[in-house]
């Protein structure tokens, strides 16, 4: 469990208070049996005192009989009695005028037993009463009941986080199909009730992005074609020429918009699975209409975990981009230290990495077949995979290096 979780902090708090009530309770049980025990031995002293007043001929029997009576206290004369008392346990000793005064429990009733001195009388209490603190643990388990209770409502309260937290994340993974609603009435019910009102919003505006992107490129599909179909009927001329190249970009720019609006969606699910690299190679070079097997590799029997589709679009653009900016129009890709690394002869880049990922930015603005967003859909499809896109210049070499997660390396990388 997460040392920061809310309800491990709560389970905490309750726990140290189950034992601090615990141990309050002990310690009350305690006070309240000696304050009782207290209460009784100066009772008992009382009773001792008057018999010993007795003893030394300060009172007379009459005078210690009214007394006793008194503190409903019975002289017992039936001495056989005595030895069935003295076999229980002593329950508390009184000392009064340096002698010892011993006190049993029988048969729910209180016994003193007077020093051989003052003759070993058996003085029953009459009015003998249990110590009874046992309430003090019928108190304790109410409580315990209500704490119980209180954590009960609190965890269940929280419970909802958990779904919540499960819903934002398959909602920040691209998933709008999402249910926040809740009936409850506290604020954890509020912020998932708001929650969904902002997904609902979100999903809707996505929605018409969309839409309003395929309506728009698809309107200018068609007077970009009829534009292209009409240029055939002119001659030959620089306007001619001027209007093919400005046609032709047109219908790149809507090729490549519809492309980073199908990639960079929020609906953009990664479906990974283990995929041959070959494989995702082979579906590249496809895609760009190149040879298979021009690509020099040493993939081997090499596998990855990767959405297939969108592993190929990011093996097609930096495999398109090595061969646009290459001095030779050659690429070779290699798998080495847990990175597979795309080479190729070329200019040094002019700016950082960071710049180029950025859309419409591009390394050659002489390049007239491109907007510059290459890079850019690259390092957006490897960040959704938890890849990264990294790069270095040696020996007149671009190497645009795609890294793996070091802790999935083992799994992510396997020989079939």
């Amino acid at each position: 469990m997460n040392k920061n979780s809310i309800i491990l902090k709560i389970s905490l708090f309750f726990l140290v208070a189950f034992f601090a009530m615990t141990f309050l309770f002990k310690m009350m049980f305690e006070y309240e049996f000696i304050s009782i025990k207290e209460n009784l031995k100066v009772h008992y002293h009382q009773v001792a005192k008057y018999v010993m007043l007795w003893h030394i001929g300060k009172e007379t029997k009459e005078q210690l009989l009214e007394n006793l009576k008194k503190e409903n206290i019975e002289i017992i004369l039936d001495k056989a009695i005595y030895k069935e008392i003295t076999r229980e346990d002593k329950f508390e000793t009184i000392s009064c005028g340096m002698q010892n005064f011993d006190l049993y429990e029988k048969d729910n009733y209180r016994y003193m037993i007077t020093p051989q001195s003052t003759g070993s009388m058996i003085l029953k209490d009459l009015d003998t009463k249990p110590i009874d603190v046992y309430y003090m643990w019928w108190l304790y388990v109410a409580f315990i009941l209500i704490l119980f209770t209180l954590f009960l409502s609190i965890a269940i309260s929280i419970y909802p986080l958990k779904h919540l937290q499960i819903q934002i994340r398959r909602f920040g993974e691209g998933d709008m199909d999402i249910d926040l609603l809740s009936s409850g009435k506290d604020e954890i019910a509020e912020v998932s009730n708001e929650f969904d009102k902002a997904v609902k919003k979100i999903k809707a505006m996505i929605n018409s992005r969309a839409i309003f992107i395929r309506n728009i490129t698809h309107e200018l599909k068609t007077p970009i074609t009829k534009g292209r179909l009409s240029l055939e009927f002119l001659e030959d001329s620089r306007t001619k020429d001027i209007l093919s190249n400005v046609f032709l970009r047109l219908n790149l720019l809507t090729k490549e918009i519809v492309q980073i609006e199908n990639i960079t969606a929020c609906d953009c699910y990664i479906d990974k699975k283990s995929y041959r690299l070959s494989d995702i190679l082979d579906n590249a070079v496809d895609l760009l209409f190149l040879e298979i097997g021009s690509i020099d590799n040493n993939f081997e029997n090499k596998t990855i975990e990767a959405d297939f589709e969108l592993m190929s679009i990011v093996f097609k653009n930096l495999i398109d981009n090595g061969i646009k900016y290459s001095s030779d129009s050659n690429v070779y890709i290699k798998f080495q230290d847990n990175s597979i690394n795309f080479y190729s002869k070329g200019d040094m880049l002019e700016l950082p990495l960071e710049y180029y990922t950025k859309p419409f930015t591009k390394c050659d603005s002489k390049i007239s077949d491109s907007f510059g967003l290459g890079l850019y859909i690259v390092n957006y499809i490897l960040e959704k995979h938890e890849y990264s896109l990294s790069h270095e210049y040696n020996n007149s070499l671009n190497c645009f290096s795609i890294n793996l997660k070091d802790d999935s390396v083992n799994n992510s990388l396997t020989k079939n």
